[in-house]
């Protein structure tokens, strides 16, 4: 008689045990079917900036992605519009091309966003940007560097012309 209590009150544990994780995994389906959370403020602007790039309108989405930086720093969507940001002042063919406010972008979204999905392709770019800005950099200074020689030429070449013309001056004294 006590082996069919043991027995049955282990059953009704069992039975317990199966309702509790029958319950716990239909809660868990109906919390990941809920319906999704709406966009943050933060999220629509970057949206709508990512439109407005896409329709050729740099200025206007470089705006928008600045003003979701400012207005919504804990917002995980100002490292996406950091991102983005970064990506429209490095764009050749985009009329907003500046390598230096690029960097300086993915600067920000390294140190203020760590973490975010963002990060690691943050990275790549300072690491590339830095490199294209040395080239530049040594573009400028080689430009310069030719600026310079050519007017030394020209000084050279002036110097020929009177150097030749005095030289016909004794040549008919003689």
């Amino acid at each position: 008689m006590r082996d069919a209590r043991v027995s049955g009150g282990v059953g009704r544990g069992l039975v317990m045990l199966w309702l509790l994780l029958l319950t716990a995994g239909c809660s868990a389906v109906w919390s990941s079917s809920a319906a999704p959370r709406p966009p943050s403020d933060a999220e629509r602007l970057v949206a709508r900036a990512d439109a407005e790039a896409d329709d050729g309108h740099g200025r206007v989405a470089q705006y928008l992605y600045q003003q979701v930086v400012r207005e919504f720093p804990s917002d995980p969507a100002a490292a996406t519009a950091l991102y983005r940001l970064g990506r429209l002042q490095s764009d050749p063919t985009g009329g907003l091309r500046n390598y230096r406010a690029a960097y300086l972008t993915f600067s920000q979204l390294v140190t203020e966003y760590p973490g975010s999905r963002w990060a690691p392709d943050a990275r790549a770019w300072q690491a590339t940007i830095s490199e294209l800005l040395a080239r530049e950099d040594d573009t400028a200074r080689m430009k310069l560097q030719l600026r310079w020689r050519e007017e030394e030429a020209a000084g050279l070449r002036l110097q020929i012309q009177q150097l030749k013309s005095v030289d016909l001056r004794l040549e008919q004294r003689r």
